[in-house]
């Protein structure tokens, strides 16, 4: 089970959080021109919400897209730091007239119903319980007006396998690491929740850096650390697993790597006759 105070107090103290997100960007990139296709033939103002908004990126990347649309958007994030950061950033480009930030959990959606005509999630449902994600697929249903669409990018299993790997072969126990979802498991999910699959993919990401310990101080700045009551790992204990790491997961060019399994997935209400 995931102690969420600990997801929420690691994701609030992740200084610098923009300047880490490699592959949160890269599926950004990819919802927002989703959602700009999408309303392309809709003229009217739009209600967007952004589940686990962090610093609000999703913002600015729609403002880029749909330069010519009106919309509103709804910031919605449990951790404190990032949203004083977001407002921070609204403040400073005098860009506020649209944009509301809402602090909530996106297991316990504070929303309305049939409020919204866009609802989407970029790299956080990945940290939601499990047993959690059906409710969580269903509050967003409720809350989506008709003909609406949801998006989601999120983190699947196969994600850090080098890491885990890594820990397994030095039979370290001291480092538990995050479980993330089966994609099947979160397709069950999407059925039960009576929503229909308009578009799936997924594919890998790999993020190298110069070394294992800039690769666990990237996945540290992005929040990403242990969502599980355990025990740090003593100063030789980690030795040894980075000289694993930096024997096993090294490129020819010298740099060490680690991979990010990712499925991006648009959903729309199945029509009842």
């Amino acid at each position: 089970m995931i102690n969420k105070q600990k997801v929420k107090l690691n994701f609030s103290n992740a200084k610098n959080y923009d300047n880490f997100t490699s592959y949160h960007n890269l599926t950004l990139r990819m919802i927002s021109q989703t959602i700009k296709s999408f309303f392309d033939t809709r003229k009217y103002t739009k209600n967007i919400l952004d589940i686990g908004c962090g610093t609000a990126q999703g913002y600015f990347a729609l403002k880029r897209d749909m330069s010519n649309d009106c919309f509103n958007y709804f910031g919605l994030d449990f951790a404190t730091g990032l949203l004083n950061e977001a407002q921070r950033k609204f403040k400073s480009k005098n860009d506020t007239n649209n944009a509301y930030l809402i602090c909530g959990d996106a297991e316990s959606l504070p929303l309305k119903c049939k409020k919204f005509d866009v609802i989407f999630s970029n790299m956080a449902l990945h940290w939601l319980n499990q047993y959690n994600i059906g409710n969580f697929l269903n509050q967003c249903k409720a809350s989506l007006r008709d003909n609406g669409v949801i998006v989601l990018s999120f983190l699947i299993s196969g994600t850090l396998r080098e890491l885990t790997e890594c820990l397994k072969n030095t039979a370290n126990d001291s480092i538990k690491l995050h479980v993330f979802p089966e994609l099947k498991f979160i397709n069950e999910k999407i059925n039960g929740a009576e929503l229909k699959i308009e578009y799936s993919k997924t594919f890998e990401y790999v993020e190298t850096a110069e070394s294992p310990i800039r690769l666990l101080k990237r996945m540290n700045m992005l929040g990403a650390k242990n969502t599980v009551n355990k025990k740090t790992p003593d100063t030789r204990s980690l030795r040894r697993i980075l000289l694993h790491y930096d024997k096993h997961y090294r490129y020819n060019n010298g740099r060490t790597y680690c991979t990010y399994k990712i499925a991006y997935i648009v959903l729309k209400k199945i029509r009842k006759p």
